[in-house]
């Protein structure tokens, strides 16, 4: 069986509308399951953001280090630990980026948002040919709870030209896609590396024979999203490959369970490409 064959036949038993686009280092190819359809994004659209925002400080519009205050008003639930902190917390924009990227805060997303201007994420992904990945509001749980499509959507292919873009240095500078690869490290251990020999915290393995991921994950009810790069060795001669999976109506009752299928098989495809690449 092929590796296009065994990806297939895993997205194929998916409980649910799933679509991924598989871009391999070593071969320039990829491989494609409803890779041009429209999806939620959930989370997946905060990388969106923070292209924007580095393209913002790459023309002196933004700044990094510039302060930001928590105000009350700005609270949400979700994920994120913002929520729980107290007003008038003032943090540099790198550090809400974090945040926003790293354990996915809600908060700190929604303040982003305001600070870039939404108007200004749709014209820079439209300009920069991500046309068909849309960021549409603020996160609103009310609303999102009626319609998954209500913050963001994209296409798995468009998920990945726009991660491979960034692990590719090849918008904004290198050295504004080096700080959104540190905020997206490890992004996705659960779910795209659930499978993989990633490195312990620690390990004395050599840097250029470490597996290495960065990504950026999205969560609602029956959908789990995840874009992601996998690599060994430097990025200009990196082995591995830019991964989107992005799954929605999954029937069981959802748990939030590590072990929801969404996760399961966005972590099965991705050892399947693991395999196929480094065995």
């Amino acid at each position: 069986m092929t590796i296009q064959q065994r990806i297939q036949t895993l997205a194929g038993a998916f409980n649910g509308r799933i679509g991924l686009s598989i871009l391999n280092f070593q071969t320039n190819e990829t491989i494609n399951y409803a890779a041009d359809e429209i999806f939620p994004t959930a989370s997946t659209i905060k990388l969106a953001v923070l292209t924007t925002l580095m393209a913002e400080c790459e023309v002196g519009e933004a700044s990094l280090d510039e302060p930001i205050m928590l105000r009350r008003a700005d609270k949400i639930g979700g994920s994120g630990i913002l929520q729980f902190l107290s007003p008038g917390l003032t943090m540099a924009v790198r550090d809400w980026a974090f945040l926003m990227m790293n354990i996915s805060d809600n908060l700190a997303t929604n303040v982003l948002i305001d600070h870039v201007g939404l108007e200004n994420v749709q014209n820079w992904l439209a300009a920069s040919g991500y046309d068909d990945v849309h960021l549409h509001r603020k996160i609103d749980f009310a609303a999102l709870d009626k319609d998954q499509k209500y913050l963001g959507t994209a296409t798995p292919a468009g998920l990945t030209r726009l991660m491979t873009a960034v692990f590719r240095r090849e918008i904004v500078s290198p050295s504004a896609c080096d700080e959104m690869m540190r905020m997206m490290d490890k992004v996705g251990s659960d779910r795209v590396g659930r499978y993989l020999p990633l490195p312990f915290y620690g390990s004395d393995e050599p840097e250029d024979q470490k597996l290495r991921l960065a990504g950026k994950t999205g969560s609602l009810v029956g959908t789990r999203v995840q874009t992601a790069v996998v690599w060994r060795g430097h990025w200009q001669e990196a082995a591995g490959f830019v991964i989107t999976v992005m799954t929605e109506g999954d029937a069981p009752p959802e748990t939030w369970s590590v072990d929801a299928p969404g996760t399961l098989v966005i972590g099965r495809i991705a050892r399947a490409m693991y395999d196929a690449i480094f065995d």
